[in-house]
């Protein structure tokens, strides 16, 4: 029977549910516990939610745990206190509740005892990706070997985000988050971002850095590489908890909304200046100049740039920019601009959501109620719905 509201799930364990995630429909719901399971709930037809499987799946606390995009099948990945990495893979075969519906397909250790703090997917047409973190700012981007299996991945890249380890013992804050478009916003296209681009939101302690990642060479050919944030959001007075996109790319700007523990959220909007220099007509020796002058790029990087870039005819026919052929170095120099454009009091808040499609953000805390948040006419952010679980 239809029910409005909040439900109560037979989680069946006293432990705390340390994550949780919806797939893309909202009818798939995967939890991650201190007990050491995975749970996952199905919204049957009378829009009740009943455990299809549940199973140990690490050997440590449960840290996070993220659905791969619907269209790539049902899998699933998690990480634990046990520092592992784990992909899932459905088998609808097997019986439900059994504790073996799905299966174990991918598995690997953080490599230098660190436990990992975040993880997420991102599917671009029939690529997908995998950005995961530790607790000391390593943070790594892994491809499938196979993109219709994902039981083999590969490590494209890593980085340190705060420039070294964080020593243990500090508190740290590390989290992960694509942006979850199938390209950016027009207007960063036209300023000269490709199409193709990855771009990630890291949160590192108290601020927030965004990367674009670019594939090297020409033609999608070559892997995606991290290199240099293209902005840094700053302004929090504690640790950053959370980040989130806007999945609107219509707009001229991103929105990206932070939960930190100084009890505030705060929204951003950045965009990408407009390189009117970095254009099809320009020739190998202006163009050259033209990258030098908008990325920072020295001579060298900015000839071998140029080098692999096409003619504006070449260009036009391949239904390309120049900006395509770029360096990855190019790209993450090219720094974008930014605005606080609000701060929203929410004591003790933990988690922030775009709410997909709308300009609403909700937000979660210690008071265990969820909180709706819309921008006004004169841009400023309220609170229009406060709804707990007894309600």
């Amino acid at each position: 029977m239809a029910t409005h509201g909040f439900q109560a799930l037979a989680h069946e364990s006293n432990d705390l549910v340390l994550a949780a995630h919806f797939n893309d429909h909202g009818t798939r719901l995967v939890t991650g516990s201190a007990d050491h399971r995975l749970r996952v709930f199905d919204l049957d037809a009378e829009e009740s939610w009943d455990c299809t499987d549940l199973w140990r799946g690490h050997n440590g606390e449960v840290v996070d745990v993220k659905w791969n995009g619907s269209a790539m099948g049902q899998v699933l990945g998690s990480i634990g206190e046990d520092l592992k990495l784990k992909i899932w893979k459905e088998d609808p075969s097997q019986v439900r509740r059994g504790g073996r519906r799905f299966s174990l397909i991918f598995s690997q250790s953080s490599g230098h005892s660190v436990v990992y703090s975040s993880l997420d997917f991102v599917n671009l047409r029939h690529e997908t990706y995998l950005a995961v973190i530790t607790r000391d700012g390593l943070l790594s981007l892994l491809e499938p070997v196979n993109p219709e299996k994902f039981d083999d991945w590969n490590e494209i890249d890593q980085v340190l985000v705060c420039g070294d380890h964080v020593s243990r013992g500090v508190e740290t804050s590390f989290k992960v988050a694509f942006q979850q478009t199938e390209r950016p916003n027009r207007a960063a296209i036209s300023a000269g971002l490709s199409k193709t681009i990855l771009s990630i939101a890291v949160t590192a302690m108290a601020d927030v850095k965004i990367y674009r990642l670019g594939k090297m060479g020409y033609s999608g050919e070559g892997q995606y590489k991290i290199q240099y944030p293209t902005a840094e959001l700053t302004g929090a007075e504690g640790l950053v908890r959370d980040v989130a996109w806007s999945q609107e790319t219509f707009r001229v700007h991103d929105w990206i909304a932070t939960a930190s523990a100084d009890g505030y959220i705060r929204i951003y909007e950045m965009w990408m200046p407009n390189n009117s220099e970095l254009n099809v007509q320009q020739t190998p020796a202006t163009l050259k100049k033209a990258i030098s002058t908008a990325t920072g790029a020295g001579p060298d990087e900015a000839s071998k740039a140029t080098t692999r870039a096409p003619s504006g005819i070449g260009a036009g026919l391949a239904g390309v920019s120049l900006t395509d052929s770029l360096t990855t170095s190019s790209y993450s120099n090219m720094r974008h601009e930014w605005k606080l454009v609000d701060k929203i009091k929410h004591e003790g808040v933990w988690r922030v959501e775009w709410l997909r499609g709308s300009h609403t953000i909700i937000s979660t805390g210690d008071s265990g109620r969820a909180r709706l948040w819309k921008q006004t006419y004169d841009g400023k952010w309220l609170e229009f719905a406060d709804f707990g679980p007894e309600e």
